[in-house]
């Protein structure tokens, strides 16, 4: 099949079993929040670092969804506000309604980015990829075709 059939057929999967799944809170994301997420052991995980002037972001968390929904991965989806100050919009952003969770900066930005990775200079969308077992790889900006099959396929 065609990767552009294969994307819609993953569309529509999406849109079918997310529904459902939305994330009905903005959770806290502070310095005590990273070494948890990373630590989980029961999945794997794709966590979206984005901002509010981002405009690459909701395009990154969409193409990560989907191609979740297309591979039928059971890899969890994290969306990281970095600036949000208005939950009840974030909750209703169609983007962040594809996430399992979504969580918001509490505290200094530049320290949060900092315990996530220290190279990290605050730019988004800004992608990790927790492996489940304790290993992370961040890619910036939206991950190539290749790379994203790679990584939902488990051959990181």
């Amino acid at each position: 099949m065609s990767p552009i059939f294969n994307y819609a057929i993953g569309l529509l999967v999406l849109l079918c079993t997310q529904v459902f799944a939305a994330p009905t809170e903005v959770e806290t994301f502070d310095k005590s929040t990273w070494p948890g997420l990373i630590s989980d052991k029961r999945q794997p995980a794709m966590i979206v670092f984005s901002s509010v002037s981002c405009t690459h972001c909701p395009g990154a968390i969409e193409r990560l969804a989907a191609h979740r929904a297309a591979s039928q991965s059971a890899t969890r989806l994290y969306v990281v506000l970095m600036d949000s100050e208005d939950d009840m919009a974030a909750l209703s952003s169609s983007h962040h309604r594809l996430a399992d969770r979504l969580f918001a900066f509490q505290g200094r930005a530049q320290s949060l980015q900092y315990v996530v990775n220290p190279d990290w200079r605050g730019m988004t969308p800004y992608i990790a990829y927790v492996d489940g077992k304790g290993g992370v790889r961040f890619v910036l900006g939206e991950p190539d075709e290749r790379t994203l099959a790679i990584w939902l396929k488990g051959k990181r």
